[in-house]
């Protein structure tokens, strides 16, 4: 999935990025073509680098392979394929790629297009007759304007039993054919899973074969791609590795079957041939030339998305990409046109901080011969330079960013949302542990700070924050009696099948949301509740007496409404 909001479930068939800084064992003599090093801009060593300080050795692990020009260039692996047997992940080892399945269903519609079966203004409904909303487009599948609501949105589906069911592409349709499209076809965008289940029923209809079958027979074999393709439970598979879930530590990955994410997330493959798939994807040897260029025209979106990729920006070039998360999996596939370049890293972990996109990018940037900031090493700063840092800036007219200091490290917060660590790499440079995002601080001829340049990942142009004041307003926590804390104790609704939950426990106030874990909040006001590390605020409607009535959450710049529900509807916090 696209980014979500810290309450919302992260076990579905999408993407994320990170990274974390750990040790890390090589399972496997890394290779590097020695003809490539200078046209690459990098070495096995700098390459290597990056993934030790990712990468523990005795912790779930990544395999990575890089193509350059045709020819795999770099591929090996870091940590452990299987925690229990102690076997340590090999490059060539099987992992579920969650989401970049969409990239093989988004090129078999194109390929049924060539074909004369069908046009990306195709109409559902003339393909699949009892299809609930008949009016949708191919094309509005696929690049997500179609407001077809996602199944994956529910939280207790993806964490309950359900999930563990084998079901039909008509089942997984069914599960949300009762709800309202969330917007007018091709006015907005929103990730929707559902939306390419209906396009692998569609292949289905059409070609006569299963959906993962004619992408095989149109795709995959031609390639030569021998490790790649649906993944069955029941099959032996080579290499095949299993998942794992982080919190307080590795648990094994919830069991799902692949037959419920469907067209929108059911493969696996191989680093190196999954970076094999991008180069041919990308070079002319998949898709007819007019194909191509509609799998990758974002113009006709709302956004940088096209065909199950994105058009975006890595370190000032064109980079084309797209990920997958899928219970204990994470998987990142990018490609550099100007560079001839495919990366690909896949991970068999998932958790807070674990994806597999930062892995990959920062990859990609060293090899371009502009690595991130974050690979250089600390430098000390004076205390005073770094006094001069804080104060309230403003980002835009409705935001704005405090950066304060706190047992002597440097934190930048964006509006309520979570503050972040940042550490001196030199030359008025400042990097976070925990993500690519880097500022640097901008001056006048005269030496004085006048604002922060922020430069986020995928964006060509930094983002600019002004300094206005030397001054940082903080949220103060203060201690509610125990009948202001019971009028905010309840049950409240922002998704169907997804609720907060406010508790009044011996610790404290706590939120616990479907399927996550609990945590301590604390109180502004009466009204207020707010958790500094996760960067979420909590506003609550108070009437005149009695309880709240509704919990409005605010976090990332969004405010989400979510009324209050009688607690008997929702029977799990019982």
């Amino acid at each position: 999935m696209r980014t979500h909001l810290i309450f919302l479930i992260t076990l579905s068939f999408g993407f994320v990025g990170c990274d974390q800084g750990a040790d890390a064992n090589r399972t496997e003599e890394p290779r590097v073509a020695q003809q490539e090093q200078t046209s690459t801009n990098a070495s096995q060593q700098q390459l290597d680098a990056i993934l030790e300080r990712i990468y523990a050795a005795n912790e779930p692990g990544v395999t990575v392979a890089v193509v350059h020009q045709g020819n795999v260039i770099y591929h090996t692996a870091r940590g452990m394929a299987d925690l229990e047997l102690e076997v340590a992940m090999q490059p060539e080892h099987v992992l579920k790629i969650g989401s970049i399945t969409k990239q093989f269903t988004a090129a078999a519609v194109l390929r049924l297009a060539e074909q004369g079966k069908l046009t990306m203004q195709t109409q559902v409904g003339d393909v699949l007759p009892n299809f609930h909303e008949p009016e949708l487009t191919v094309h509005q599948l696929l690049n997500h304007t179609s407001g077809l609501p996602s199944y994956t949105d529910d939280g207790e589906y993806m964490m309950g039993n359900a999930i563990r069911a084998d079901v039909t592409a008509e089942e997984i349709i069914a599960l949300t054919s009762d709800q309202p499209l969330d917007f007018v076809p091709g006015e907005d965008w929103r990730y929707s899973n559902s939306g390419y289940v209906v396009l692998g029923a569609i292949i289905e209809k059409l070609s006569g074969m299963s959906w993962h079958e004619y992408i095989a027979a149109e795709l995959i074999e031609p390639l030569g791609l021998a490790f790649t393709g649906y993944f069955n439970e029941a099959e032996i598979v080579a290499g095949r590795v299993p998942g794992y879930m982080y919190e307080n530590g590795f648990t094994n990955a919830p069991f799902i079957s692949m037959t419920q994410p469907h067209a929108a997330g059911a493969f696996y493959s191989t680093a190196p041939e999954l970076a094999r798939w991008q180069y041919a994807l990308h070079t002319g040897q998949v898709l007819e030339p007019e194909s191509y260029a509609q799998m990758i025209d974002a113009s006709q979106g709302l956004n940088s998305y096209a065909y199950a990729l994105d058009i975006v920006s890595l370190r000032g070039t064109k980079m084309i990409s797209h990920g997958g998360g899928i219970h204990g999996f994470s998987a990142f596939g990018l490609w550099l046109p100007e560079h001839e370049l495919s990366v690909v890293a896949l991970t068999n972990r998932m958790g807070p901080g674990m994806g597999s996109s930062g892995t990959a990018m920062r990859i990609a940037a060293q090899l371009m011969g502009q690595p991130f900031p974050l690979e250089q090493a600390s430098v000390n700063i004076d205390d005073a330079e770094l006094q001069a840092l804080v104060g309230t800036y403003r980002v835009d007219e409705d935001t704005l960013r405090t950066i304060f200091i706190k047992e002597g490290v440097l934190y930048s917060k964006r509006g309520d949302g979570r503050p972040y660590a940042a550490r001196y790499v030199g030359n008025d440079q400042f990097v976070f542990a925990d993500t690519l995002v880097y500022f640097e601080v901008v001056r006048d001829d005269a030496g004085t700070v006048t604002g922060l340049n922020y430069y986020q990942l995928e964006e060509a142009e930094p983002e600019f924050s002004e300094k206005v004041s030397d001054e940082v307003q903080v949220r103060t926590a203060i201690e509610l009696t125990d009948a202001q804390a019971q009028r905010l104790v309840g049950d409240y609704q922002l998704q169907p099948n997804f609720v907060i939950s406010i508790r009044h426990t011996d610790a404290g106030l706590t939120a616990q949301a479907t399927g996550q874990s609990a945590f301590l909040v604390d109180a502004s006001s009466a009204n207020v509740l707010f958790n500094e590390e996760f960067g979420i605020v909590m506003e609550f409607d108070l009437p005149d007496e009695g309880p709240a009535t509704q919990l409005n959450l605010l976090q990332g710049g969004q405010n989400q409404p979510a009324p209050r529900i009688d607690s008997s509807t929702n029977k799990e916090d019982e």
